[in-house]
């Protein structure tokens, strides 16, 4: 890319822009068609609708009030804080892909105090690649892009292969849930628990060490910081006790650890992702009964009691978590290249 000449374009020279239409969550009518609204948890789609009243578009980039852009190459409706981009000459999926990456990369001027409004996209520019013409280059874009995705799925393929191929793997085929024993345990004689360590916002440093904080998103990484205390951790399960109680994530990297964050290691067997996961869902079955102020604190924590699968001796069957949550992936795994190659 770096040989390339590149100029400045406005986004109105390149595109057409509409809004999307102010629907409340009361007037919203179950259905199918996804609807999108500010945010980037889940590509920023909110719901599903079956409301008649409302535009659909499709192969379209959507920017959002915080400037965030997508390319949705499926039918959508959405609301007032979404800008749907129509091209004005004919680009592919990947020139679109090639242009939400680049106005991503400068998106993090807004926020809630200064949004992305239709004013903003009236002056808004962004750098392209440029033919001899010193027209957009869209057949550099789109090859590029289609570069990245070839890499992309020759990794995910090597991947998959090499998940099939293990002695733990049973080449996608799930075994029944209900062909094993299950048996019940408190969490203290499965796992060690460890706490964090309070970080307040003014003491961050930041930095390249992902901090996990008691929230439901974004694998629970709350930030990302140089600080360095005794909660540095890794290949471990995060359960929060505070915030989004009970929810948990697996952490194969070092991070530090908030307070409101307890660190799950497994005593008799080495800890491992796949098993981890499994846990990760079964103890997940608890938030329920500690979502009203009910705190998931660590001596409650230590004497919850979970249900597990377990061998001929009785004790946990880490080999069948283990086989069974690889399996799952495998299946995911085949859906998404499927989904990417058919698209």
């Amino acid at each position: 890319m770096g040989a390339k000449n590149w100029k400045l374009f406005y986004l109105k020279d390149l595109f057409s822009v509409e809004k999307g239409k102010r629907l409340t969550v009361a007037n919203r009518i179950d259905g199918n068609i996804p609807f999108v609204t500010a945010g980037h948890e889940n590509s920023g789609i909110s719901s599903f609708i079956g409301n008649e009243d409302l535009k659909i578009y499709e192969n379209s980039i959507t920017i959002d009030m915080f400037a965030e852009a997508f390319f949705r190459n499926y039918s959508f409706c959405c609301d007032d804080n979404i800008h749907v981009l129509t091209p004005k000459e004919d680009i592919d999926k990947y020139v679109s892909l090639f242009i939400v990456a680049v106005i991503n990369s400068g998106n993090s001027n807004w926020d809630y105090g200064k949004q992305y409004r239709l004013k903003t996209f009236e002056r808004h520019q962004i750098m392209l690649p440029v033919n001899g013409e010193e027209n957009p280059d869209y057949e550099f874009m789109s090859n590029f892009m289609k570069e990245i995705e070839k890499q992309q799925i020759s990794k995910y393929e090597d991947y998959l292969n090499n998940l099939k191929s293990s002695n733990l793997g049973g080449g996608g085929s799930l075994s029944n849930l209900d062909s094993v024993e299950w048996k019940e345990f408190f969490i203290n004689d499965l796992f060690t628990i460890s706490s964090g360590k309070r970080l307040t916002k003014a003491n961050m440093e930041t930095g390249d060490t992902p901090f996990i904080g008691a929230t439901s998103v974004n694998n629970g990484i709350t930030n990302f910081v140089n600080n360095i205390n005794e909660s540095l951790d890794s290949n471990v399960l995060g359960v929060n006790y505070n915030g989004s109680v009970v929810e948990s994530f697996y952490h194969p990297y070092e991070c530090l650890f908030s307070d409101d964050v307890k660190r799950f290691h497994l005593k008799d067997y080495p800890d491992n992702k796949y098993v981890l996961l499994f846990f990760k869902t079964i103890i997940l079955k608890q938030k329920e009964k500690y979502m009203f102020g009910y705190k998931f604190n660590a001596e409650r924590m230590k004497k919850q009691i979970i249900i597990v699968p377990v061998n001929d001796e009785g004790n946990p069957d880490y080999t069948f978590m283990e086989q069974y949550m690889i399996n799952i992936e495998i299946i995911l795994l085949e859906k998404i290249l499927k989904y990417i190659k058919n698209n």
